[in-house]
């Protein structure tokens, strides 16, 4: 079965490259490369990734059925093959894919972008059936609350070595195939990138930190290893930057609402500490009061 990519993400390799089939999922599949980076195959129906590759699958296509973990796949003149399947993946067809998270210029100074913060917010509290005390889902919420103060006061410090400290108990928190504390630092990141614009302290800090994320990133599994890579250099799965796209535009509240729904409906809990993250770390420099009394107040 020949299948034709619909789009590559920022960081998804397209050249020749070799690796090994590293898990398979339904409408996924991922591949360790000889490198050691990560790319992803997602089916058509599944939002794009920075190491993703979007194929454009038939109905009820399932990677299962054609590939397996630790087969062989090489990538020669713009055709993905695997070595032990008649799959194969014409990558030429792809559209470079990319949302420029530090591009974007949220700033919950505005009163507009401020108002669509709110709405995403409420929607996660809807989501998580009004239990805003920690916003997340129960992984983290139970005893990791102290974790992300101190996580929030020392980035709204810019004291980027305290922050990577205290973001470390977070890495591989929780069960799940991303773990929770994962999803939340991506999010997370996502929101700082969205917010620090040109700012050099901000970017500084975002420099600093991301150095210590990455080597400390190492202790969590490879599918998260891959993300924290991804969000460290300002790149996040198109669910979470969609919605802050919709924060940076503030034009639509419906629009927001919406994004922020579809990025919770993501796995199990992914979205939910995912969009947490982004909602914190778009605050955390401009509005860290009305943070702090959200998180506590539940309002």
């Amino acid at each position: 079965m020949r299948l034709y990519a619909l789009s590559a993400g920022i960081e998804a390799s397209t050249e020749r490259f070799s690796g090994i089939v590293h898990s398979v999922f339904v409408r996924a599949c991922n591949i360790r490369l000889e490198t050691g980076a990560l790319l992803t195959l997602v089916s058509s129906e599944k939002p794009n990734l920075p190491n993703g590759l979007r194929i454009e699958t038939p109905a009820h296509f399932a990677f299962p059925d054609f590939v397996r973990v630790g087969e062989p796949v090489a990538c020669r003149g713009g055709t993905v093959r695997f070595a032990r399947s008649a799959l194969s993946i014409d990558l030429r067809t792809a559209v470079s894919w990319n949302i420029d998270l530090n591009g974007l210029r949220i700033d919950l100074h505005r009163q507009n972008q401020a108002t669509a913060w709110t709405a995403a917010w409420n929607t996660l509290r809807h989501h998580q059936r009004g239990n805003t005390m920690f916003a997340m889902s129960a992984a983290l919420a139970e005893g990791a609350w102290g974790t992300v103060s101190a996580l929030l006061e020392t980035t709204a410090a810019l004291q980027s070595e305290a922050a990577g400290a205290a973001s470390a108990p977070l890495i591989g928190l929780g069960p799940g195939l991303t773990p929770a504390g994962d999803d939340f630092l991506v999010g997370y990141l996502a929101g700082l990138w969205s917010t620090a614009g040109t700012d050099t302290a901000r970017l500084r800090f975002l420099a600093s930190m991301g150095r210590g994320l990455s080597a400390a990133a190492s202790q969590t599994n490879v599918i998260s290893h891959a993300y924290i890579q991804s969000a460290v250099r300002g790149s996040a799965s198109e669910s979470i930057a969609r919605v802050a796209q919709q924060l940076d535009r503030a034009d639509d509240i419906g629009s927001v609402r919406a994004a922020t729904q579809a990025a919770l409906q993501i796995g199990h809990s992914s979205g939910t500490n995912g969009v947490a993250g982004l909602l914190f770390g778009c605050a955390v420099w401009t509005q860290p009061a009305v943070l702090a009394s959200r998180c506590v107040g539940g309002a």
